[in-house]
């Protein structure tokens, strides 16, 4: 886990996600990717994050069928950079998913940490834990505090992947905690939790976590999910609006962007 921090003189920003597109799978969403980065490059408040499985990485070696792939990793590899380049200057960090760990276990080249050089962006490795702070020019600031990691084996049922997501609200308390890898997009309800402060005539302080589940572009009508009979999932992402109040407030809110909308 790496701190990172991002500050912006803007009381808004809005944070996109950008995960599980496996390019070189038959299933991957080109239409929906390019619509998505057309989406941030319009956006003059777009900051973007990559949580890793850009490419499918399928190997003779690993899971998947590597005869149905439609580029080889390397292809997939030059083909996110020609995608994520010309919005580069709107991107803040990358961290690592599963499907590149592939390439990494039979070669020990991090496919996720390479893509994110030949950008030039920040590799965080496995996650971050990471401030955005607002407003920044004015007597009164809002820091967000925000876990990102890709998310973990998530089983097949909507609770199951809800049920993972919320495993990392045990150990981080932040105001925002954003994982990925099952493949669909949830905006999870807060939790809540109690702390006492040292000082103050109300010591008793509420924090508020909002978790999300950050979608794919990964349409599952058919390959994998179809012979395994799981329900299929089609491409979403999600955009998180955070705003700083006039004093410092802080709130946040979080749209899907799914298939059929774009």
């Amino acid at each position: 886990m790496k701190y990172f921090r991002y500050q912006s003189l803007d009381s808004v920003a809005n944070l996109y996600p950008l995960v599980c597109w496996h390019i070189g799978a038959a299933q991957s969403d080109t239409k929906f990717i390019e619509r998505m980065i057309q989406r941030v490059a319009d956006d003059p408040i777009g900051k973007w994050l990559y949580l890793g499985d850009g490419g499918e990485c399928v190997t003779k070696q690993s899971k998947g069928d590597v005869y149905t792939q439609t580029l080889s990793p390397q292809e997939q590899h030059n083909r996110l950079v020609e995608l994520l380049t010309p919005i580069k200057h709107k991107g803040l960090f990358g961290v690592k998913g599963n499907h590149g760990a592939r390439i990494y276990k039979e070669t020990g080249l991090s496919f996720d940490e390479t893509l994110m050089a030949r950008i030039g962006l920040p590799y965080l490795g496995t996650a971050a834990f990471w401030h955005l702070k607002l407003q920044v020019d004015t007597e009164h600031p809002a820091i967000f505090s925000i876990y990102t990691h890709h998310g973990v084996d998530s089983g097949v049922t909507i609770a199951s992947k809800a049920t993972k997501a919320q495993a990392f609200d045990r150990t981080y308390i932040a105001d925002t905690i954003l994982t990925a890898h099952s493949h669909i997009a949830l905006d999870l309800p807060p939790r809540y939790y109690a702390m006492l402060q040292p000082r103050g005539d109300d010591p008793i302080k509420w924090l508020a976590t909002h978790e999300y589940v950050a979608g794919c572009a990964y349409d599952s009508r058919t390959g994998y999910a179809e012979d395994k009979g799981y329900p299929p999932l089609l491409p979403a992402h999600i955009v998180i609006t955070f705003k700083a109040g006039a004093h410092g407030e802080k709130s946040q809110s979080v749209e899907i962007i799914r298939k059929e909308d774009i």
